[in-house]
């Protein structure tokens, strides 16, 4: 099932993804479908193949993120 991880900023959502595909996991940078003002930059990592191994090793890795379910 295809989700998304609402990033912090443009930055940290670009080398989460870098992080993610030296691990195997497919990720793409995209705009938030869902942004919310309050929170976030507006940018989220689509992770098509499903969340739970890229959440370990984002918070492996001190990244600050939102589960955001499907796009």
């Amino acid at each position: 099932m295809p989700s998304y991880l609402k990033m912090d900023s443009l930055t940290a959502a670009q080398s989460a993804k870098r992080l993610l595909q030296k691990h195997g996991i497919i990720a793409a940078v995209r705009r938030d479908p869902q942004p919310d003002r309050k929170r976030g930059c507006g940018f989220a990592l689509f992770l098509p193949g499903g969340i739970d191994r890229a959440q370990q090793l984002l918070r492996a890795h001190g990244y600050s993120f939102e589960t955001a379910g499907e796009p």
